[in-house]
């Protein structure tokens, strides 16, 4: 017979997992609904147009494509287009704005699956639409901190940032080429990318086959476009098979320090290699890329950098942007959220952000640590044939949420019962049956023997399955309407009236005896 392995990519989340995934799916609905936004719920594939308009290139690219009926679909890989197609047909006209949504479901991207990294994962998310004022911005930030908060989640750095600033310098050059902008915002997004992972594997006490791979593939990567472009600059690189592959379990001293030295040399490289690009092809001039460069770098507190941007940028078509910048923070500190970091390179990886973007990283995840992401995008709907409405969002990367939540430690029960109803022979079976139904009105997960187990094997059974209490019914405690209530953990029994068990079993919590 046939034996069916799972899809590459894919995985299997068992009863245990599901439990988990339950418990944290509850917690990130529940928050989003306190600040009054509703569920939409979209289909799992769209026509392949719509999802490519104004996707980043790399969803482009790893986009699950399919033909029917004559027509090219493509399985979601995000979710934001879909809720603006939503948008754009006018099903919502008749509800006042600003429309706050949100949602949680699955989406499908072609990769290299790996830590992190699936084919098919989950995001949950919100949009709030018809607002430009940045109190909208700083709300959705302040939803994203307040979930990880109520997730008992503690250690994340919140990175936010003004795509509108670079736009504003690159539309001087190129006011009608808003592709032309993408890409250059895109590149910069590349190298913050690629100096802050350099920076993280650095830090590793030893490099595993992930760091590996990611020095390879952006060694390559260079390398092709310094070929492209005839760079000749003091920051060439060569291929990297040098590194050997960087074999799992082959971290010896001499290869460490080999990898330790390219990945110095991606630092350097990746900026002087856009650099040279944007020269060749004429996208910008030597001057700009400087001063692109310098506001990339810029990151720190509110009331350091905010004053600092304003002198670097004095002079430039910048400053509406840097003044909404300002007030999402000042909006943030309203909020309760004080601690965050004005990023000016956080550009994020899609061309449909306009003004503020923000990022979440967990440094409990290691190198796949960034957790959230969002930003103002107000002309999407526009662009998808709807209205004119601003808008702005943002997305959990739902897997890395239920892992960094494990990683703290946080208890969730798995029990699949927490009173189990065991009989003393055939005669209390029935009676058995009406004692668990009875804990079940009022709100107890409850569960009676199936199998026909003695009282001893029950006992064990509901043991083995984690249940808090097990209910005892047997012939000589039913004669006086009676049963027998015993403490798994502990094995304090008592009896108990069965019109009493129910408060017996919540003065025995509220008590914790």
């Amino acid at each position: 017979m046939a034996v069916y392995d799972i899809a590459r990519g894919t995985r299997d989340f068992l009863p245990q997992d599901m439990v988990v995934r339950n418990h944290v799916e509850y917690i990130i609905r529940n928050t989003f609904e306190s600040y009054g936004f509703q569920q939409i719920q979209t289909p799992i594939f769209e026509r392949f147009e719509l999802l490519a308009a104004r996707s980043g290139e790399e969803i482009r690219e790893s986009m699950f494509t399919f033909v029917s009926d004559r027509e090219e679909y493509a399985l979601r890989p995000e979710l934001t287009a879909p809720v603006c197609r939503v948008i754009a047909s006018g099903k919502l006209s008749k509800l006042p704005v600003p429309y706050k949504l949100y949602y949680i479901g699955q989406c499908f991207r072609y990769c290299r699956p790996q830590a992190g990294r699936y084919r098919e994962f989950t995001q949950a998310g919100l949009e709030l639409m018809g607002s430009k004022d940045p109190i909208a911005d700083a709300e959705v930030i302040a939803i994203a901190v307040k979930t990880l908060k109520n997730l008992g989640i503690d250690q994340y750095k919140v990175k936010i940032g003004n795509i509108g600033i670079f736009r504003g310098i690159l539309e001087k050059e190129y006011s009608d080429d808003y592709d032309k902008q993408s890409r250059v915002i895109n590149n910069i997004d590349h190298i913050m990318s690629v100096w802050e992972k350099c920076d993280a594997i650095k830090s590793h006490a030893s490099f595993n086959q992930e760091d590996f791979d990611f020095i390879k593939v952006e060694t390559e990567s260079l390398y092709r476009i310094q070929e492209d472009i005839g760079y000749s600059g003091e920051h060439e690189i060569l291929p990297v098979s040098d590194l050997g592959g960087g074999k799992a379990g082959n971290n010896d001293q001499q290869l460490k320090e080999k990898a330790t030295d390219r990945l110095n040399m991606l630092s350097l490289a990746i900026e002087s290699t856009y650099r040279a690009l944007w020269s060749k092809e004429n996208i910008v001039s030597e001057k700009v890329a400087a001063l692109l460069i310098d506001i990339a770098r810029m990151r720190g507190k509110y009331e350091e950098i905010i004053p600092k941007a304003e002198k670097l940028l004095s002079g430039t078509p910048t400053l509406d942007a840097l003044e909404q910048l300002s007030q999402v923070s000042r909006f943030l500190l309203s909020f309760g959220v004080a601690d965050f970091d004005i990023v000016l390179g956080v550009a994020r990886g899609l061309d449909f952000y306009t003004d503020t973007v923000f990022e979440i990283d967990s440094p409990l995840l290691g190198a796949q640590k960034q957790i959230c992401g969002g930003g103002r995008y107000d002309k999407l709907v526009e662009e998808f044939g709807g209205i004119s409405i601003p808008a702005t969002g943002f997305a959990f990367g739902f897997d890395r949420i239920i892992e960094t939540f494990i990683k703290t430690g946080k208890a969730v029960d798995l029990a699949p019962v927490s009173v189990f109803v065991a009989n003393v022979d055939d005669s209390c079976k029935f009676r058995a049956v009406e004692v668990a139904d009875s804990l079940r009105s009022s709100n107890f997960r409850a569960s009676v023997d199936l199998l026909g187990l003695s009282l001893r094997d029950q006992l064990g059974y509901a043991s083995k399955i984690g249940a808090e209490f097990a209910v005892i019914v047997g012939p000589d405690e039913l004669k006086e309407d009676k049963c027998k209530l015993r403490q798994l953990e502990t094995r304090f029994e008592e009896i108990v009236p069965l019109s009493a068990l129910v408060d017996k079993i919540k003065d025995i919590r509220k008590s914790g005896k």
